[in-house]
């Protein structure tokens, strides 16, 4: 409203999300394992990444667990220069997207290899991996 006064407030905000994995928490476990595995429909036979509890093309809950792959083409890349606040001690880092061999995309971090060396088209491999606190995630690395 007019002539109202608007304060702000800089303070730290932590925020947590609880994300339900109870179906798809096989994923996680094979990516602690060391494996990349992710959920194929026993239905209509689609195959989704990230792991879906329910297939997005028919809606059946049934599915099956298959390896992922690993070997993948760079289809497009950006730098992140400026990072978000949950990466606040990170570097500047490369996000990829990259076609796996059976043509799904994966969305991740490219690391190992130097900006002026990224080309749209080079071979990329998808690697698990294991934060500093335990927590399992994936990236590619260069072929």
């Amino acid at each position: 409203m007019p002539g109202e006064e608007v304060l702000h407030s800089r303070r730290t905000l932590s925020l947590r999300f609880d994300i339900p994995i109870s179906r798809t928490h096989e994923f996680w476990d094979a990516l602690k394992a060391g494996r990349l595995v992710t959920t194929k429909c026993t239905k209509c036979g689609n195959v989704t990444f990230p792991p879906q509890a329910d297939c997005p093309k028919c809606s059946s809950g049934e599915f099956e667990w298959v390896d992922l792959g690993t070997e993948a083409k760079l289809l497009t890349y950006t730098q992140v220069l400026i990072t978000p606040a949950s990466f606040a001690d990170s570097d500047p880092y490369i996000i990829a997207i990259g076609k796996l061999a059976n043509g799904l995309n994966v969305l991740a971090w490219l690391e190992g290899i130097a900006l002026e060396a990224v080309k749209p088209g080079m071979a990329m491999r998808l690697e698990p991996r294991s934060s500093k606190e335990g927590n399992p995630y994936y990236v590619f690395v260069a072929a």
